[in-house]
C-alpha cells in the first residue's frame, strides 16, 4: 500500500486544507473541483452485505469506482472522490450556475494524499488551492 501522509481517523481532511473546493482557469473555461469524503466502517459493509443493503448504501459506489483495491483496511478511515466539470463563473443564481456545467469526471480515493498526487499531477492542483465554497465562484443556495 503507498504510505500516506495523513490518516486521521477523526478528520478526513487535512488541517492545512483550508475547504474542499478550487477552481482553475484553462484557456477560456472555468474547471470547478469538489472534494467529497465518505467514512469508511468496514463492520458496517459486512452487516450490509449479510443484508442485501449493500447496493443501496452509497458504500457500493465508493467502492466499486475505486482507483484500487483496499488491501489494508485497517488504516483506511474514509474514502473519497474528486469531482471536476467546467460551468460558468458568472452565474449567481445556483439554478442558472448548475445548468451552465458540463464535462463532469469523477475520480474515486481510498485516502487523500493519492487524491491530491492524482489532482496535482493531472489539473497541476496543489493543498493549497482548496478554499471553502464562498471563497470560489460556486454559488449557495
Amino acid at each position: 500500500m503507498t504510505k500516506t501522509t495523513y490518516n486521521n481517523p477523526y478528520h478526513p481532511y487535512p488541517y492545512e486544507m483550508r475547504g474542499q473546493f478550487a477552481e482553475k482557469q484553462e484557456k477560456d473555461k472555468t474547471r470547478f473541483f469538489e472534494v467529497h469524503s465518505f467514512k469508511y466502517d468496514e463492520e458496517e459493509i459486512k452487516w450490509l452485505k449479510e443484508n442485501d443493503m449493500f447496493e443501496h448504501s452509497g458504500y457500493d459506489t465508493y467502492i466499486e469506482r475505486l482507483n484500487r483495491p483496499i488491501t489494508d483496511s485497517d488504516i483506511v478511515f474514509y474514502l473519497y472522490y474528486i469531482k471536476t466539470y467546467y460551468a460558468d463563473p458568472n452565474q449567481d443564481d445556483p439554478e442558472l450556475f448548475n445548468e451552465s456545467t458540463y464535462c463532469h469526471e469523477r475520480y474515486y480515493f481510498q485516502n487523500i494524499d493519492e487524491l491530491l498526487e492524482f489532482a496535482n499531477h493531472k489539473w497541476g492542483l496543489v493543498l493549497s488551492d482548496f478554499v471553502q465554497k464562498h471563497k470560489t465562484h460556486i454559488p449557495s443556495y
